[in-house]
């Protein structure tokens, strides 16, 4: 089998596997093959594999069920109606590899050379924040945004100004399939309280001046969303297998210094 276009493999791949219960390969209802096995059959990583699942999840054709695997939705009438998702050529786990990357970078740096009246801005985001916690979730994602890219306008680099303010224009705030998870899994009071949670531990280490706590944060912030994407597209129980993802449960902080 060729190898697709690595910037829209998992949509390319959702596609097919849409086309496989259209055609009647697969039936309404029915099991779909292991993540391993369709990572072997599309010569993919089961990250793509997820990112593939996650697609088809939002437009109604898979349901994902913990422990027992993924099933074509079991109602023929939605089946035989077929629903467009915008394509994308950055999946979300590609987005939170790169935010974890270059992030936590950027919040190291920033450690250095924050000032004290930034600080107080990222204290007051933080608080308005809180207070739309289980409200308005367009508001708590904007003020989300303003977070981080406070903590970037603090390296007064511009160069890494620009690379965080793109990661949100142009990947998370017209992203079709990061909108759709958003606006289906993404706005629980859990899980806002959560990310509410990670930003007061980032405000901290910036107020410590600690690099290596702000990267720290920062990288595990990122990880949690990961963990929590994870939980919408997982099937099994397990992800400790999963090598073909670039994410640690722990930032080493010697991974740059020594490649």
């Amino acid at each position: 089998m060729a190898k697709m276009d690595t910037k829209r493999r998992y949509y390319d791949i959702g596609v097919q596997i849409e086309e496989l219960l259209f055609s009647g390969v697969f039936k309404a209802g029915e099991r779909l093959p292991s993540e391993r096995e369709l990572s072997e059959r599309f010569e993919t990583s089961r990250a793509t594999i997820r990112e593939a699942v996650i697609m088809l999840e939002l437009k109604g054709l898979v349901v994902v069920r913990q422990g027992a695997g993924i099933y074509f939705i079991d109602s023929p009438e939605k089946v035989n109606k077929r629903t467009i998702l915008p394509k994308s050529d950055v999946g979300p786990f590609e987005l939170l590899q790169a935010r974890q990357i270059i992030e936590s970078s950027i919040a190291g740096f920033a450690a250095t050379q924050i000032k004290f009246n930034e600080l107080r801005e990222l204290k007051k985001v933080l608080q308005l924040q809180e207070n739309e916690i289980n409200g308005d979730s367009e508001k708590f994602e904007a003020l989300d945004q303003q977070f981080h890219s406070l903590i970037a306008e603090s390296t007064q680099n511009r160069v890494l100004i620009n690379q965080a303010v793109d990661m949100w224009s142009t990947v998370r705030t017209t992203n079709p399939l990061w909108n759709e998870l958003n606006h289906q899994f993404l706005h629980e009071e859990r899980l806002q309280s959560m990310w509410i949670n990670d930003h007061k531990r980032i405000l901290l280490a910036l107020q410590k001046r600690s690099p290596e706590d702000a990267k720290q944060a920062v990288w595990q912030h990122i990880e949690n969303s990961k963990q929590e994407l994870l939980k919408i597209a997982s099937s099994d129980n397990s992800d400790t297998d999963l090598d073909d993802y670039f994410f640690a449960m722990e930032f080493d902080s010697n991974f740059t210094e020594s490649h």
